[in-house]
Formats: structure tokens, sequence, C-alpha cells
């Protein structure tokens, strides 16, 4: 008998929004403690539709090409999950609860033309009667969107709500009660031992907490806390618990094949992995296309980083950040700010900024830190180059102009973006001395 498979997509929802609100989310959690939590999981876009995109074809390049948002079409790099489980007997579909239905129907390019078209009712009754009925033939492969807890979607829980807080808290709640109502619906039918339950974040809001970014508060550039979210699996196959495996997006899809057990090719080169099998050194993401400009009127930069247990390294026009995020999980420090780079792109310790308070303890006498994150960061940045001369490569190789491709010296320079204002009021000390300029390889060393 196959198994079935349903995934519950928690719309803006990072890891830092389910724990502040975690007695909004009984149901949730239920869920996440049956099943195997990742708990180093990162999203591999800011934006939802480029999440979308990438999860259901297992891999981040499908849309690179695009210089622009709106003209973004899917390449079909791989075939899309919900097409390979149609194609294999199941029943796919994809239900939406959408609270501007009769003015904005959701119109989704990921998903393909030759599956059932978008169910996007406005309320909760047609949500779950939908489920119901799609529930009563097995296999099927259902995927659950709730727009309810977007910030757009929110406002219609505003009249109850005492604020913004209030209401992000009772979308929260809402959103939740859906799982649950639908997690009783399969248990009530004898079928939840029987079903691969997926729940995952596509992205978190970033509040303004790194500038206004054209009132934007997602879409904006990966900060961890935008991309770290919630991803468990729920599996009769599973033992539950927490595994530490870096995860990303791109994974969900070979994931789910695997665990359904469906021998099916993903042939992209860069196509994700099955983390029952495999993990990952290191997890991307981005905000914009490979080939999207800046959007300089807003202050938002396209950016690309790359994550590890313990550090996300973000590439842009500005030049490069650096971010323990897990001891800052807002990125507010950025760590590069304490070093400059040496002719051969070595990171170097920036003595004049060590010589205060907890500089000292953290830095000047802690060598064995400081050595530490230049490793990682030499590390890092050369899996990230090769990155994204990857999707450089790939857009020419479409026969495209890499017009809006990141310039390669982005990766040999540090950000000075709000370093004035981080040292603002330390003690006097000599100037900083000038990053010399180096030449950087994209082979990785």
């Amino acid at each position: 008998m196959k198994k079935n498979l349903v995934i519950f997509h928690l719309e803006s929802i990072s890891r830092q929004r389910l724990a502040e609100f975690a007695p909004a989310f009984p149901n949730t959690l239920r869920l996440m403690r049956e099943g195997v939590v990742f708990d180093h999981f990162f999203s591999s876009a800011t934006s939802t539709v480029m999440v979308l995109t990438y999860l259901f074809h297992g891999n981040d390049f499908e849309v690179d090409t695009s210089t622009t948002f709106e003209g973004m079409l899917p390449a079909h790099n791989n075939p899309n999950l919900f097409t390979i489980l149609q194609d294999a007997g199941y029943r796919s579909n994809l239900i939406c609860l959408n609270g501007h239905a009769a003015t904005r129907p959701v119109r989704l390019r990921a998903w393909d033309d030759g599956l059932p078209k978008l169910w996007d009712p406005h309320d909760f009754p047609s949500l779950f009667a939908r489920f119901d009925e799609l529930t009563d033939e097995p296999p099927f492969a259902i995927y659950v969107w709730d727009l309810l807890t977007h910030i757009e979607h929110s406002l219609a829980l505003a009249p109850q709500s005492r604020g913004l807080t209030d209401q992000i808290e009772r979308a929260c709640a809402a959103a939740d009660y859906a799982v649950g109502v639908m997690r009783q619906t399969l248990e009530q039918k004898g079928l939840l031992d029987d079903t691969l339950v997926v729940l995952y974040g596509d992205h978190g809001d970033d509040c303004w907490t790194h500038g206004y970014k054209g009132g934007m508060i997602h879409g904006t550039e990966p900060y961890t806390g935008i991309i770290a979210t919630p991803f468990a699996i729920r599996d009769p196959g599973l033992e539950p618990g927490v595994r530490a495996d870096l995860a990303s997006t791109v994974d969900i899809a070979p994931t789910c094949l695997a665990l359904l057990g469906i021998d099916a090719d993903l042939p992209f080169t860069h196509s994700g992995v099955d983390l029952a099998r495999a993990g990952r050194d290191f997890a991307y993401a981005q905000n914009f296309t490979a080939n999207q400009p800046d959007r300089v009127e807003a202050g938002i930069a396209k950016a690309f980083s790359i994550s590890d247990r313990t550090y996300t390294l973000l590439a842009s026009s500005r030049g490069l950040e650096m971010y323990a995020h897990r001891l800052d999980p807002g990125n507010h420090c950025n760590l590069l700010h304490f070093f400059t780079l040496d002719g051969a792109g070595r990171l170097l310790p920036l003595q004049s900024a060590l010589q205060a308070g907890h500089a000292i303890p953290a830095w000047k006498d802690n060598p064995r830190a400081v050595t530490a994150l230049a490793e990682d960061f030499a590390r890092m940045r050369d899996a990230l180059a090769a990155h994204i001369e990857a999707k450089r490569a790939y857009i020419v190789e479409r026969g495209v102009a890499p017009a809006h491709a990141l310039d390669r010296t982005c990766l040999a320079k540090i950000s000075t973006q709000s370093r004035d204002a981080f040292f603002r009021g330390a003690p006097a000390h000599p100037a900083r001395p000038a990053t010399p300029a180096f030449e950087f390889s994209w082979k990785i060393r």
C-alpha cells in the first residue's frame, strides 16, 4: 500500500516566531514532537513564490535567468514533485486559504498546468471540507498552504486584535487550529500512520530590523532571522527526535520521494539531497534571482547567503557580512567589522577594534576563536563563490546575458554598511588600515 503525502506550508513562520508564540501552536508542536525535527533547516529564499518553486522542483536555479520578479518562470530543471507523484498514481492537489480570494485569486506559475487547479477558498469551513474530500481516496498528495499568517492576510484579524503583535499571534493560532483539524481528519479516517506529513516554514519576517527596505519585511536580504524556519517530518518509518543536520528547502522533494519509495530521477546537477541518506555541509539562500538587479530605491541588495551550524555569510554588491547566528540570531553584528582583509584575502584582526570591554576576552585574548573564525570564513567564502559562479554559468549556458549577475569583486571586500555607527562611542583608536585589494579566484582552494 502506498503512503500518502501531506505538506503543511507554514506561511511566514520562522523558528523565532514559532518559539515566541509557542502557546499559539499546540497542534503544530504536537506534530513536530511526533516526527523528526531538523534543528538547522534554512529556507532557500526569502520570498514565498521562490520558495515554492524551489521546493516543487528540488533546486534553487529554476528562476535565475529572469531579471524581474514578475517575469519569473520555472525552468523545469527537474519535474515538479507533484507531477511526479501524479504520474505514479497519486491524486495531487494544492489547497490554499486565501483571504483575498474574491479580488486576488492565487496564481502560481510553479504549479504545473497538468495538475488539478489550485483551490483557494477564503474560509476555513471550505478548506476543511475540501481536505476531507481529497483524503477519501488514497493514495493522495496534498499541499496545504494557509496564507492567514502572511502580514497582508492577517489584516483580516485586525478588528479583533489589540495591535499588530496580537494580530499576528491570533493569525498563528488560527493557522495552528487548521493544522489540528486536518491532522484529526487523517487520524479519524485511520490514515495518519499511512501518511508522510511534512511541516515547513517558507520564510520569516524581518520587521524592519535591518532598515526600512521600502516597507518590506520579507523578500529582503537572506539574514538568518528570515531563512531559519521550522521543518519536521512525521513518518511511521522514522524515529521521532531532533536532528542537528543541515537541511534546505531544495531537499524536501528528494526526501519525500525517497520516503514514499518512488524511484524518480531528479536529473539537475544542483538538486537537493535525500536527508534520510545524506547530509549537506552548507545551506544556501537568496532574495532575488541571480540575474536580478538590486532594488536601489528600496534599499534592498540582491544577496546570496551560505549557512552552517554556526555562521551565516552574505555576499552582495555591498560586500561581505558574517554573523554568528546562534549567538546573534537577529544578525545585528557583522563580525567582519572586527577584521580586515590582507592582500591574499585572509582575515586579520583589526587590533584597534579589540581594545575595550568584552571585545578583549571575546577576540583579543582569545586567539583560538580568531583562528577558527578566519578558517571558517575562508571555507564558507570559497563555497559561496563556487555557488554564485555556478549560477552565473547557468545563466550563460541558457543563452541569457548575465547582465545583473553578482560581480565577483563583491567577494573580495567587507561591507562597510553601518560600520561607523557600530563603532560610534568606542574609545579613540588608530585609523583603520585600508583594505588591500586582491584578485579573488572562483576556484575552491
